[in-house]
């Protein structure tokens, strides 16, 4: 009889401890926080006009001997346009960040994504004040990136931390109309693809810093809330709905 009340007793005990422990965010709650968050990123780009985005001029100079003479060149891109970058998605799961000293939860961390890109420049080229007026097509493989957040516990909601890009995808340029310069496809290419990975980075990086905050303040927590330890607890809600 003493035995079957010690055990009864620990099995009390058991599920006290367990009903008394904290609740611990669940990893696929992030998930769904953070992909409603960047449905509305989506939106931010889209109605902010940077899908496509308008890609900075630039220019680059050519020289070759003709009968012993040097003569130098110059080609100009411009016109340009960056289309996909609204395409962004979470490409792994979510992980919290927590207090080593305190088990609280800091901020998250996830991989984001962005899937295929398409570029297009006019391009101008002169040599011996000649040249034609080509079309420059890209066509790039995608970019990934660390996307990292802190928590505000104060008004419940993250803000980006950092925003690293770890990868960009293959960068293919065709050129249609150099004509007779076909000798300088190399050194333009060279030239746009040279652009077109520092304007992804500094898009990334940089530009979309803002507009993920935004993001970030318009979906609250929700329920995820007084789990993290937020004083503010109020329903689910999107305040952008992504376009179909």
């Amino acid at each position: 009889m003493l035995g079957r009340l010690f055990v009864l007793a620990a099995l009390c005990w058991v599920t006290v401890s367990a009903a008394a422990a904290p609740p611990q965010p669940r990893d696929e709650s992030l998930n769904q926080y953070i992909d409603m968050v960047l449905d509305n990123l989506q939106v931010l780009l889209l109605e902010n006009g940077l899908d496509p985005a308008p890609l900075p001029n630039a220019s680059t100079g050519f020289s070759d001997v003709i009968l012993g003479v040097e003569w130098h060149g110059e080609a100009w891109l411009y016109d340009g346009w960056l289309r996909g970058l609204a395409t962004i998605y979470r490409s792994d799961d979510a992980n919290f960040i927590t207090n080593p000293e305190t088990g609280g939860v800091i901020g998250f961390s996830t991989g984001i994504g962005i899937g295929a890109m398409q570029g297009h420049y006019v391009m101008l080229a002169k040599f011996m004040d000649l040249g034609p007026v080509c079309d420059v097509t890209m066509d790039i493989d995608g970019a990934s990136a660390t996307f990292d957040a802190a928590l505000n516990q104060t008004s419940c909601t993250f803000y980006v931390s950092g925003m690293n890009v770890d990868r960009i995808g293959h960068i293919s340029v065709d050129i249609t109309g150099l004509g007779l310069l076909n000798w300088i496809f190399e050194i333009v290419v060279s030239l746009v693809v040279n652009v077109l990975e520092l304007f992804i980075r500094n898009m990334i990086e940089n530009t979309m810093e803002s507009f993920i905050n935004t993001a970030l303040d318009s979906v609250d927590l929700g329920i995820l809330g007084p789990i993290l330890g937020c004083s503010k607890d109020v329903p689910l809600q999107v305040v952008y709905v992504p376009r179909q």
